[in-house]
């Protein structure tokens, strides 16, 4: 039914290596986001530490998250890729077996700092080099969007599954359901098929691969996206309200093509972050099901329209040789921007008894603000003179 070929020009954008990583992504990210619920209460059950306190330790994870970049197109340049992929999921599914035995709060921290750091390469090798890789090049940047959109809706399933799933089991039981999930993401990356590639001989450092400093700019203006997620998952620990921004996703994705072709970047921005605030409104004014049903849908339809265009830009800014940089640097942003959120909303709402949905809204004005003024002006400016992508 798919096609098998791989970097032919007769290969088709939905061709079996490619479903099988944007699956692979998908379990992954649930596997990942699924610990976050379910860490944060056993640090606050058994180390007696704040919601706060907690959640900056997981914050360690996202901080993590930059400590391989240096040596990213070292590894995937004198390795075989899959096998970097492979193991780094493997390795990260292990040490969540590990949790249950820390007898000291250091080893958690070191937990943490080691998962988040495999998760990153892990995450460099399939969205910024595995994709490019089983992807005909007149539809990389279509290729980078769904694995994006992939990792949102795992990231979701996993929060809404981590919260609903440890009111039932242990957390040893939930770290063995997390691991499977990375097993099966494992598996499915190890059934991709990509040409050979002789080893090449780079330096041991650089930014190749981990930031491209070009899309820091636009990129500090899309974190007011995730960041906003991230206060939403402190203020809001509902799996309902999750699985319906799931659905918000799902409703955006099947919007004929016609109408997003025509939405120019102004639309979808000021669209995105519209929903999202009156999607943060509502959360933080009603209680009733079906209004926080609602609420879900329109965060992510405008979660995914706001999310769309920045990522448009953070692709098309680079050059062609800095595609897959790029896209990593959108990653780590994306990634630091939930970290963020989680922790300033938890911050907010201990020392200040503020609701940090509060916060979330002033942050989307600001992330509005901030685009009109000036990322579109950046972007334009650039994008006439450098970018090579289409």
């Amino acid at each position: 039914m798919f096609s098998t070929s791989y970097n032919t020009s007769e290969q088709v954008f939905w061709n079996k290596n490619f479903i099988l990583l944007i699956l692979s992504n998908v379990l992954l990210y649930i596997s990942v986001y699924m610990l976050f619920p379910v860490l944060q209460t056993w640090i606050v059950g058994k180390w007696g530490y704040s919601p706060t306190g907690a959640s900056l330790v997981s914050s360690l994870f996202g901080i993590a998250l930059f400590l391989p970049g240096a040596v990213n197109n070292y590894l995937v340049d004198t390795f075989k890729r899959k096998s970097v992929c492979t193991r780094s999921i493997m390795l990260f599914a292990l040490l969540g077996l590990l949790y249950p035995y820390a007898d000291q709060i250091w080893m958690v921290y070191a937990l943490r700092a080691l998962q988040g750091a495999l998760f990153a390469i892990a995450l460099m090798v399939t969205g910024s080099t595995l994709v490019i890789d089983v992807t005909p090049s007149s539809f990389r940047s279509k290729a980078n969007w769904v694995f994006a959109f992939s990792g949102g809706v795992g990231m979701l399933l996993g929060l809404s599954g981590g919260l609903y799933l440890s009111s039932i089991f242990s957390l040893n039981n939930m770290m063995y359901i997390s691991a499977a999930f990375a097993g099966v993401a494992l598996f499915l990356v190890s059934m991709i098929e990509i040409c050979f590639r002789a080893p090449l001989e780079p330096p041991l450092f650089s930014f190749d691969r981990f930031i491209l400093f070009r899309n820091i700019p636009p990129g500090i203006n899309m974190m007011t996206v995730p960041f906003v997620l991230g206060t939403v998952v402190a203020g809001k620990p509902d799996y309902f309200f999750y699985l319906c921004i799931v659905l918000g996703f799902a409703i955006f994705w099947f919007i004929p093509k016609q109408i997003k072709r025509k939405a120019d970047d102004i639309v979808r921005i000021v669209t995105g972050y519209i929903f999202i605030t009156l999607s943060v409104y509502l959360v933080s004014s009603y209680q009733h099901h079906i209004v926080l049903c609602a609420a879900g849908v329109m965060m992510g339809l405008g979660v995914a329209s706001a999310m769309c265009q920045y990522l448009k830009i953070m692709i098309k800014l680079p050059k062609h040789c800095e595609r897959g940089t790029g896209y990593h640097t959108y990653q780590l942003m994306w990634e630091i921007g939930i970290m963020m959120g989680v922790a300033l909303g938890f911050f907010v709402c201990r020392y200040y008894q503020s609701d940090p949905l509060t916060l979330a809204g002033g942050i989307c004005m600001a992330g509005l603000l901030g685009y009109l003024l000036f990322t579109r002006r950046y972007y334009q400016k650039r994008t006439l003179s450098n970018s090579t992508i289409k």
